[in-house]
């Protein structure tokens, strides 16, 4: 029995059968966060994925208009760049990998080729896979101090501040732009410390992700940093 053309991609692999599985999830046409490296900070934005040939290249869709002309500029082949998705299902699995560019087209299509990833980051955001790696906060919001019980997950972190992952809950507020909140976590045996002032938000079904910029000169962050899974 001949074996079909992806089982024999696969098995020139290094990646898990899971790690495998989690990119295999990720649908045509799925939202993806686009992280590019620049001589300065990281250039972030959303984009569609497209597809992927095992185990040669993935490709994502990079519009050929006037607003992305500054990423497209960044798009450099060996740039390095990291993707990050959020896998619906029963784990709810939010999974990262770095690749390199290979190739942008302008025609007929804008897309962008990236090397085949070599590995695969990735955690549950369910209350059931909280043994794989994530990084569990409890969420002081400073005008509530009544709620003592809200707890995130951190999804995304860098040296400026962190996305934050928070269930849908009615006796939990919705938090807004500008409102300060502190986050406690806890990292070899003592319990640490992040502020910061939430900038924006988004809700993906059960979930409420917030963007957190962190206060100034925080030695917490450093230390999170240096725990991070998730390619920062």
């Amino acid at each position: 029995m001949s074996q079909s053309p992806f089982m024999a991609a696969d098995e020139q692999l290094s990646l898990s059968s899971e790690d495998i599985q989690a990119l295999k999830g990720l649908v045509p046409g799925s939202t993806i966060d686009l992280q590019i490296a620049t001589p300065t900070s990281p250039k972030r934005v959303k984009t569609q994925y497209v597809g992927m040939e095992i185990p040669n290249c993935m490709i994502f869709q990079i519009p050929v208009t006037a607003k992305w002309a500054l990423v497209r500029d960044l798009l450099l082949p060996e740039n390095e760049v990291v993707v990050r998705y959020v896998l619906e299902g029963d784990s709810g699995q939010v999974v990262a990998f770095r690749v390199k560019v290979l190739k942008l087209l302008s025609h007929p299509s804008g897309l962008l080729m990236t090397t085949f990833p070599t590995g695969v980051q990735s955690f549950g955001l369910r209350a059931t896979k909280r043994s794989q790696p994530g990084i569990a906060v409890d969420v002081n919001i400073d005008d509530a101090p009544h709620i003592s019980q809200a707890t995130g997950i951190i999804v995304d972190v860098s040296v400026d501040g962190c996305r934050i992952a928070m269930p849908v809950k009615p006796d939990w507020p919705i938090l807004v732009q500008e409102q300060t909140v502190t986050m406690t976590y806890s990292y070899d045996g003592q319990s640490l410390t992040l502020q910061g002032e939430v900038k924006n938000s988004s809700q993906q079904k059960e979930y409420i992700y917030y963007g957190v910029k962190f206060d100034d000169e925080q030695e917490s962050v450093n230390t999170l940093l240096k725990r991070h899974i998730l390619l920062g």
